[in-house]
């Protein structure tokens, strides 16, 4: 149930490439960015149009780690995972991926691959399905080899398919992807260290842990590790048959691959002493490449032999595929053949059954083709079918001889590539023949469903005065004190009144509204007189008063809006200058005034007078 959350979820973040994912002629697609994605098709890199947002993409990848309790962050940009129908993944996240976030996922077959299916592909021939049978019924330690999308794990899932079923199968694997079917199975995969370091579990462990667990096959998905020393060690100490693959192009270069790897391991032995284990654990290598039209094919199967006197590796190829030509349209046409050269264990296959692999068997003549004319047997004493004695010799193919096995390796090219121009044509005339079926209607979208009316937001009531509704709200203005006298309110932008100028008193109140409570007022009144704020309603009940001169409205209009009167200005004489209070005289709160006659101000000049004086003796 968790798993199909799962699944769903992640489609839901892969629908831009969703209709890839689906389609099985494509085997990868690569998302090198929101923007710029690949598909692999037939063979072929293909650009779409498809495009996912920054944040998108990286919440994808960051779904596929919670799958499979794996950590993608800034500190472990890169990670090894799969999908729930098994197909490979791998993401590297920004700033390691320049471009944005960097996706590949490697789809597999949904149908079971089998042998049989490869050599309908033409990645083999029946005579080549049928030698790796053997290989993997006598338990021959087999290494599968390649270059990356080349098939490795494909075929090694296929070889793996001809264990039989009643042996028990260990799988170790970085990120789960081989698909056994036998019922015996007991599959593991390693775990990388979490955030402190801790709780790593890698490919050693368990290789480690598989030799206790009573296997009789060990198949390893891929060895790019010191791990490769101790499967080194399965290999030599009684488990046979195991299985494993690895980056190589030539069986040559497998060997050596592998050489590299165990040292790796941290294990101080000497070179010789490597080479011989390497050459001892692996039986045979079975070696596939993607070529240049797209097709993979199966290019080797190799048998490895023991060290020569220098410590050198050896090989001999039983089977290899012979490229001939490539056509107009860029497919390249070859084929699949024996060398001639026996293999050593041709005596194990007779007495396990295989008594159909005789001399004939493994003569390029029996299968209507030449000779191959690459083989790799260089230095290398080996056995030959009689019509190769030559080669056991060491002699040369003579120039007639080679002429004629030259021709018939072009002739025998173009038959294959008249033969599968004919398939191709039958398979198109038998598709136009039927009858097609009647254009599946497209689904019409639903009509979206009406929304619910939203309810009708309610006004908010009108606020009623006290005077009644039919009177609108006035703005409030000062009222007269009287009939000859106005004292308008002072404003921050009118003049700083002068010294003698009158300023209202401490009796002083603010007008009322017309709902009865009183206007709220925060401007504080200095001692000269200043105000240093006032409600915007009065300001504006000033400028009409100022620029029209209309006379001020009754008491009535407005409700309670008294002011105290104003006093009386005194007489020249007897005003004092203003001063500010002193550090001697604190600042009176708002609303207080200081009592009493003013003290004149001090002199400030210098020779004038002092403080106490007018400068007379």
């Amino acid at each position: 149930m968790a798993q199909n959350m799962y699944a769903e979820s992640l489609r839901a973040f892969l629908k831009p490439v969703l209709k890839y994912l689906d389609d099985e002629a494509v085997a990868e697609i690569m998302i090198n960015g929101p923007t710029d994605i690949w598909i692999e098709k037939k063979g072929k890199l293909i650009k779409t149009d498809a495009t996912f947002s920054e944040e998108a993409l990286l919440g994808c990848a960051r779904n596929i780690a919670q799958f499979v309790g794996r950590r993608l962050t800034d500190e472990a940009p890169r990670l090894d995972a799969r999908l729930p129908d098994g197909s490979r993944v791998h993401a590297v996240i920004p700033p390691i991926a320049r471009k944005g976030t960097t996706i590949s996922i490697r789809k597999f077959f949904k149908d079971k691959l089998t042998i049989d299916k490869l050599v309908e592909f033409g990645s083999m021939t029946s005579a080549m399905a049928r030698f790796i049978e053997g290989c993997v019924i006598i338990k021959e330690n087999v290494l599968v080899a390649g270059g990356t999308g080349s098939g490795k794990t494909t075929l090694l899932n296929i070889v793996s398919s001809l264990i039989p079923a009643d042996e028990r199968i260990l799988t170790i694997e970085d990120s789960a992807e081989l698909q056994l079917n036998q019922e015996h199975i007991v599959p593991f995969e390693s775990r990388p260290p979490d955030k402190f370091g801790k709780g790593e579990v890698n490919m050693g462990h368990l290789l480690h842990s598989a030799l206790r667990l009573r296997p009789d096959r060990i198949v390893v998905g891929e060895v790019r590790g010191g791990e490769a020393f101790d499967l080194m060690q399965c290999m030599n100490t009684g488990h046979g048959g195991s299985m494993a693959t690895t980056h190589a192009n030539t069986p040559t270069d497998t060997l050596r691959r592998i050489e590299s790897l165990c040292l790796q391991s941290g294990i101080e032995l000497p070179m010789v002493a490597v080479r011989a284990q390497v050459a001892s654990a692996i039986n045979v290598v079975i070696c596939c490449e993607r070529l240049q039209d797209g097709s993979r094919k199966t290019t080797a199967i190799s048998e490895v032999l023991p060290l020569n006197e220098k410590g050198d590796y050896r090989t001999q190829d039983i089977f290899v595929f012979t490229p001939t030509h490539k056509d107009a349209e860029g497919k390249i046409h070859g084929y699949h053949a024996p060398t001639g050269v026996l293999p050593h264990f041709l005596g194990r296959l007779h007495a396990y059954g295989f008594t159909d692999m005789t001399e004939a068997f493994f003569d390029p003549e029996t299968y209507g083709v030449p000779p191959p004319p690459i083989f790799h047997a260089d230095g290398v004493h080996t056995q030959w079918i009689k019509k190769l004695k030559h080669r056991e010799r060491g002699e040369a193919d003579s120039d007639e001889q080679s002429a004629i096995w030259a021709e018939e390796r072009l002739k025998k090219g173009k038959e294959i590539e008249n033969k599968a121009r004919e398939e191709a044509a039958k398979k198109a005339a038998a598709a136009a023949a039927a009858p097609k079926p009647p254009p599946a209607e497209e689904p019409k979208p639903a009509a979206p469903a009406p929304r619910a009316a939203l309810p009708e937001p309610q006004k908010p009531a009108p606020q009623q005065s006290a005077a009644g509704p039919s009177q609108a709200r006035p703005v409030p203005t000062p009222g007269p004190s009287s009939a000859g006298n106005r004292q308008p309110s002072p404003s921050p932008n009118m003049a700083r009144p002068s010294p003698g100028a009158p300023r209202p008193g401490p009796s002083s109140t603010p007008p009322a509204n017309k709902t009865g409570g009183s206007i709220q007022i925060s401007s504080e009144l200095m001692d000269d007189g200043e105000v240093t704020h006032q409600p915007p309603q009065q300001r504006q009940a000033q400028r009409q008063e100022v620029e029209e001169e209309e006379a001020p409205p009754n008491d009535d209009e407005f409700g309670s809006t008294e002011y105290a009167p104003a006093e009386e200005e005194p007489p020249a004489e007897e005003r004092q200058p203003l001063r500010r209070p002193g550090p001697s005289a604190p600042r009176p709160t708002a609303g207080i005034r200081p009592t009493g006659p003013r003290r004149p101000a001090p002199s400030r000049g210098f020779g004038g007078g002092d403080s106490g004086g007018n400068g007379e003796d």
